[in-house]
């Protein structure tokens, strides 16, 4: 399937471009993820802690909602879905 990948710094820093268009043979959001590792292993350490969970700062968001109101790792991907990964800026 067609997906829209939109990454923010620091992950654009790893990738070496802020948005990737590709074909992924993938059906879940952490589908998806281990096909990018693979492709950028840096962002292992951005994406996960030590014991394989998601870091807390890192925000993603598939056609404009937060996987954490729909189904976290488990969301299903469809055709043409855009996905935006962050890290939310805090400050006072």
């Amino acid at each position: 399937m067609k997906l829209k990948l939109k990454f923010l710094k620091p992950f654009s820093d790893v990738i070496g471009k802020s948005e990737l268009k590709e074909e992924y043979d993938v059906n879940y959001l952490e589908d998806l993820l281990k096909v990018i590792i693979d492709k950028y292993p840096k962002l292992k350490k951005e994406f996960f802690t030590n014991d394989d969970k998601l870091t807390d700062y890192i925000c993603i968001f598939v056609n404009d909602k937060p996987i954490s109101a729909l189904n976290g790792l488990m969301t299903k991907l469809n055709t043409d879905d855009e996905l935006l990964f962050f890290i939310p800026i805090s400050g006072g």
